[in-house]
């Protein structure tokens, strides 16, 4: 029986290698010569046409397209696509980044990561709090986010976000600052605190002086749990299912945006305020080279 053939180099998590092996035994003999002839020439495959390809194999066009489609690729060119980007199945795209993982397998599992977050996202996140909290801030006196590290990064782009549709606001990080910003607060400003595990310190002693105040408080987190979230009267909540690990970071980053994000598109939807951004409109503009 004939044996599938192949350098070591490749690992099985490779999406193509895999759906070959997983095929290979009821492939006919001259698709599996095509296989064995992929798995050895993966550079020299990328730069054929299916015509070469065939030359390569001694095989002709058709049987180079009913290879593609027993591994479930349309055809050769999506195949080749798969070969040159080194594409991870899906479930090895799930798994954690490691020390031997390729640039192109690093990035294929980030993305992964940011899109599983993304929509998980999209489920966590009330409708009806985003409503409540763009009420609140179109209501606010003074409005003031508060974060740190990341959080502080979140806090600082809604500031411009909102600044872009005619919103004042001011951000602060810091133990000292952010609790002398926060007993300025009193009934009807609103306070807003971003962290992804909702227990930052520093957030939450500004969050309590805020709420003793009689401020509105907000907070965006991914901790449904957490203590920022009991202080809150209204809780933005994104994805908890991030990898807890330094390279993955950002994407609670991405998370915190997309909600900012949605808040501003809710905020665009009342018509009191799409009557205040022509003037921002026309700064943004004129900021530009004609």
């Amino acid at each position: 029986m004939e044996e599938i053939r192949r350098s070591d180099e490749f690992s099985e998590d490779i999406e193509y290698v895999g759906r070959i092996k997983m095929q290979y035994a009821s492939l006919s003999k001259a698709q599996k010569r095509i296989a064995n002839y992929i798995l050895n020439h993966r550079e020299a495959v990328t730069h054929y046409s299916i015509t070469t390809m065939a030359q390569k194999t001694g095989t002709v066009p058709s049987t180079i397209t009913r290879f593609c489609q027993a591994l479930s690729y349309k055809g050769f060119s999506e195949l080749k696509v798969y070969i040159e980007k080194n594409l991870v199945s899906p479930a090895a795209a799930e798994t954690p980044i490691q020390k031997s993982d390729t640039i192109q397998m690093v990035l294929q599992k980030l993305m992964s990561s940011s899109q599983n977050a993304v929509s998980d996202t999209l489920r966590t996140l009330d409708a009806k709090s985003v409503v409540k909290a763009a009420d609140a801030v179109l209501g606010a006196k003074n409005l003031i986010f508060f974060g740190q590290s990341s959080g502080y990064i979140s806090a600082m782009y809604a500031q411009q976000l909102l600044l872009r549709i005619n919103i004042l606001s001011q951000t602060v990080k810091g133990n000292l600052d952010m609790n002398l910003a926060a007993s300025t607060l009193t009934k009807g400003d609103v306070a807003i605190g971003i962290g992804y595990s909702g227990e930052i310190k520093s957030v939450i002693d500004a969050l309590n002086v805020a709420k003793h105040n009689h401020a509105t408080v907000i907070v965006i987190t991914a901790n449904p749990n957490s203590t920022m979230v009991k202080l809150a009267d209204i809780s933005l909540i994104y994805s908890y299912d991030i990898p807890d690990d330094l390279q993955y970071l950002h994407i609670a980053s991405m998370c915190e945006l997309a909600i900012i994000g949605a808040l501003q598109a809710e905020l665009l939807r009342r018509p009191v305020q799409l009557e205040k951004i022509e003037e921002c409109k026309k700064a943004v503009l004129a900021s530009r080279l004609k």
